[in-house]
């Protein structure tokens, strides 16, 4: 294990709240986790409740306490190949900016698990600024510990199918803590790695045009749904990327939470369960059993595309620190 790695565990997750708060709850440190596999785990399958579950283990598997502390991904990886087959571009052994411009990465699965890091910092913040405007809240106010919302905004039109609008905004307020804690343990796991974290957006994240998410619960979810739908095909598109076993799984498992959270949503709003065509889908298989699946993809650059309307540039909604 490398000398410092236990203080920037430690660093990482005094900075995110919902981890912070399941490490403090265990009886072990930050060293006692990364060199001990039971300890790990113990702490890692506490995190079943942020919808990644055991196969995240792997990803700190790679801090084993010996002194080489070589993580699981291999520095000299060569690129895979995209999930319709053609080559993945690269510019140097390992490293691949030309399908994933601006994300940082000494290789490949670096690169890989930084922009699933700058997608989950995006959709965390945005679902954040969106629980507050559904709770009344100002929308720059920082993700509460303590969970104490309540909807302060008309229903405009839950689907009584999925259940009342208290039900619907249950599902955004836990919804927005699940997507800070995919946040912050990718970012936990790429440094315990030994990696470097992509940086948030300078200027924060704001919903396109600098526009509020909405103005009754209906309108909010609604705004939401894009980005659940672009992050289920947003993993599917990556995950061919990756060289290392561990990490696929582990992509695939929040793969499958965010698919749970565009049905969801969807449902709530009284859409169909299944994915809405978007420009720019790719097709695992030519053909499907059903048009509602969520075997559509997009190519990592695309998705960097898409998100920048979210980008905001002056950091108006007021991201905390």
């Amino acid at each position: 294990m490398r000398r410092d790695a236990a203080e920037e565990l430690q660093e990482a997750l005094e900075g995110a709240p919902e981890l912070h708060q399941l490490e403090m709850n265990s009886s072990f440190t930050a060293q006692e986790m990364l060199q001990s596999p039971s300890k790990r785990r113990a702490f890692l399958q506490r995190m079943g409740l942020a919808g990644m579950g055991v196969a995240a283990i792997g990803l700190l598997n790679g801090c084993n306490g010996d002194d080489d502390g070589g993580p699981i991904v291999n520095p000299t990886a060569t690129p895979g190949t995209t999930p319709s087959g053609t080559p993945a571009a690269t510019t140097q052994p390992g490293i691949d900016q030309t399908n994933f411009p601006g994300i940082v990465g000494s290789n490949i699965n670096f690169v890989v698990l930084n922009y699933a890091l700058a997608l989950e910092t995006l959709e965390a913040d945005l679902y954040r600024q969106a629980l507050n405007v559904a709770s009344g809240l100002s929308v720059g106010t920082a993700l509460s510990p303590s969970r104490t919302y309540s909807l302060k905004v008309p229903a405009g039109g839950i689907n009584t199918r999925a259940g009342s609008a208290a039900v619907a905004f249950k599902y955004l307020r836990d919804f927005s803590f699940v997507e800070a804690a995919h946040r912050d343990f990718l970012r936990i796991a790429i440094r315990s790695l030994g990696g470097t974290t992509q940086p948030a957006n300078p200027g924060g994240y704001q919903f396109p045009g600098g526009r509020t998410p909405g103005t009754n619960l209906r309108s909010i979810l609604a705004s939401l749904l894009p980005l659940e739908e672009t992050g289920v095909r947003a993993y599917l598109g990556a995950a061919s990327f990756l060289t290392d076993l561990n990490l696929i799984q582990t992509a695939a498992s929040i793969y499958s939470t965010e698919a749970r959270h565009s049905a969801i949503v969807a449902d709530a709003i009284g859409r169909l369960p299944g994915p809405v065509p978007q420009a720019g889908d790719k097709r695992v298989t030519p053909t499907y059993p059903s048009p509602d699946t969520f075997e559509y993809f997009l190519d990592p650059a695309t998705v960097l595309n898409a998100i920048k309307p979210f980008l905001d540039t002056d950091n108006s909604n007021g991201v905390p620190a």
